[in-house]
């Protein structure tokens, strides 16, 4: 009804404009043309021309307007964003789950040494050292990852020796977003009495280099035979993976070289050990704590990992470097979080 009367009143107005037009074309002077716009604006004139137009007789006046009511909201107030701390879902062992296995006659309660704040650099730019002491070391061959020996077990070929097995923790780590430098330089090659002289020069230069490194993790492969000398494989099932087992050793002062803070390497190791019992029960075996020193004393987080024997194959040492690099960056995460240490309940 409302857009009827609306076409309605604009015929009229239409037809107000043709009558105006005329009247100039006619040179009808001022006095006339204000006669006809009086009576142009007279209703009843008006409706006498819409019914000459179309036939009926309908009102001139124009329709009422439709009003509008908007409904005028009071401004509210911007949420605030809360601020939300990632804390990953991270399985721990306790300290009476960990075992402690080697020649050191030393004492130490594994309790306190898990709970002690860390001494390692935590800071987003602490680096990851990545070194070989024993570089060379090699795993049993299968089809397609075959190896031209220097002895047994051991080869220069980097893609079939520890270094591959370092590259793919390195690889790992820096997903994680964790700083890693990985040596490869061989230091047991051509003579294997010299490895950890060689390998302590390589981390005192990289230290002079970025004295931002916290953890140095030397990386080996371990030996283990049978009775009738025939080498055995570790393995452990990780979600349907076979991976080989870790090793981790920590070394001291008892042998005579000077390590005063070798508990300091103990207690990381210990909470490294919590982090991968917890996450991937069975992938570790017992911690070794030694005599030697094995480079230990160059960084609070130094530590020496086993990675399998000469009985495990090189895919499965791989499995095994991926679980380590994982668990070392949820580590040094929870440590971040927890002001140094492993949150409660460890």
């Amino acid at each position: 009804m409302y857009q009827r009367k609306s076409r309605q009143y604009c015929a009229a107005m239409l037809i107000v404009s043709v009558c105006l037009r005329l009247c100039m074309f006619l040179g009808l002077d001022d006095r006339l043309g204000q006669l006809v716009m009086d009576a142009l604006h007279d209703p009843k004139t008006v409706e006498f021309l819409l019914f000459l137009e179309t036939g009926q007789r309908v009102s001139a006046q124009p329709p009422e307007q439709e009003v509008l009511t908007v409904q005028v909201l009071p401004p509210q107030p911007t949420p605030v964003p809360t601020e939300v701390v990632y804390t990953p879902a991270v399985q721990t062992a306790s300290a009476q789950e960990l075992e402690v296995v080697g020649a050191c006659s030393y004492s130490y309660d594994k309790n306190a040494l898990l709970q002690r704040p860390t001494a390692m650099e935590l800071s987003d730019f602490g680096a990851v050292l990545i070194i070989h002491s024993h570089t060379t070391e090699s795993y049993e061959m299968t089809d397609g990852l075959t190896y031209e020996p220097t002895s047994p077990y051991r080869t220069l070929d980097e893609s079939r020796n520890v270094i591959a097995v370092g590259e793919v923790l390195a690889q790992t780590l820096r997903e994680h977003g964790v700083e890693v430098i990985h040596d490869r330089t061989v230091c047991d090659y051509p003579n294997y009495n010299v490895s950890y002289w060689n390998s302590l020069q390589r981390i005192e230069q990289w230290k002079q280099q970025h004295p931002n490194i916290r953890m140095v993790m030397d990386i080996h492969r371990d030996a283990v035979e049978d009775d009738r000398g025939q080498a055995v494989a570790l393995l452990s099932d990780q979600q349907g993976v076979s991976a080989a087992q870790l090793m981790l050793v920590v070394g001291t002062n008892e042998g005579g070289l000077e390590h005063p803070d070798w508990e300091e390497n103990l207690a990381n190791a210990l909470k490294l050990q919590s982090v991968l019992e917890g996450e991937y029960p069975g992938l570790c075996r017992k911690l070794d704590l030694r005599t030697e020193r094995f480079n230990q004393h160059t960084a609070p987080g130094a530590i020496l990992v086993e990675v399998g024997t000469n009985g495990n194959t090189l895919t499965q040492a791989k499995a095994s470097a991926k679980l380590l690099a994982d668990a070392v960056a949820k580590l040094l995460t929870l440590l971040q979080q927890n002001n140094g240490t492993l949150p409660d309940g460890t």
